[in-house]
C-alpha cells in the first residue's frame, strides 16, 4: 500500500491479512525498504502453505530478531527512516490524515478552477494521495510535461497504458503542503495559457 502513513489503514478493523508498503511513498524516504503486516491468520496460512515462495516470511522474521544482519543493511535509508519517523510522530496520525485530506481537496478545487477535468468522475472515489487530471484536447502532453520539468523543475506524472499522453498526475503524499501544490499548478496554468495563446 503506497499510501500507508498518509491515509488511514486500520488493518484489524478492515480484517486485512497482509499489507505491504514501500519506503519511497508515504514514508517519505528513498526506495529500498519494504514493510509487511501479517495477521495471525496469515501467519497460520503461511505455516501450512505447500508452495515454495522466493521469500520466506518465517525465515525473515527469525532473521529480523537476530544479530548481526545476514547482509549489508541499507544504512542510509534507515537513517532517512529515523528522520521520517520524527516528522510523523511530531505531526501525529490525525494531523497527517487531515493534512492529506486538506491538500487533496485544495488540489482538486484548484484543478477544476483551471477548467480541467479530474479523471475520477465521482469525487467520492478520488485519492487523497494523488490527483489524476485529463489534459485538454489538442495539448501535446509530452511537450508540456517536458517544459514543466526542464524549465520550472516541476515533475508531472504521466498516464500509463491507454492513458499515456492523456492525463497527468500530481502526487501529494508524504511531506507535501498546499504551497507545493500551488507552485506546481501555477506552472500548469502558465503552460496552458501559453499553449492557448499560440494555438
Amino acid at each position: 500500500m503506497s499510501s500507508m502513513s498518509s491515509i488511514p489503514c486500520p488493518v484489524e478493523r478492515w480484517d486485512l491479512d497482509v499489507v505491504v508498503s514501500g519506503s519511497q511513498k508515504g514514508w517519505m524516504v528513498p526506495p529500498g525498504l519494504a514493510f509487511v503486516y501479517m495477521s495471525e491468520r496469515a501467519w497460520a496460512a503461511n505455516a501450512e502453505a505447500k508452495c515454495r515462495a522466493s521469500t520466506s516470511m518465517p525465515r525473515n522474521a527469525r532473521i529480523a530478531r537476530q544479530a548481526p544482519e545476514p547482509w549489508t543493511p541499507a544504512m542510509s535509508i534507515y537513517y532517512s527512516m529515523d528522520k521520517a519517523f520524527e516528522l510523523l510522530r511530531a505531526e501525529g496520525l490525525e494531523g497527517i490524515f487531515t493534512r492529506h485530506e486538506d491538500v487533496a481537496a485544495y488540489t482538486r478545487e484548484r484543478v477544476k478552477s483551471l477548467g480541467l477535468k479530474l479523471v475520477p468522475v465521482n469525487e467520492q472515489f478520488a485519492s487523497n494521495t494523488v490527483t489524476a487530471v485529463w489534459w485538454p484536447e489538442g495539448i501535446d502532453a509530452k511537450a508540456m510535461s517536458k517544459r514543466a520539468r526542464e524549465e520550472f523543475g516541476v515533475v508531472l506524472g504521466g498516464g500509463q497504458g491507454k492513458l499515456e499522453g492523456k492525463i497527468f498526475r500530481i502526487g501529494h503524499l508524504g511531506w507535501f503542503q498546499k504551497s507545493d501544490i500551488a507552485e506546481a499548478l501555477d506552472v500548469v496554468e502558465r503552460l496552458l495559457t501559453e499553449a492557448k495563446a499560440t494555438a
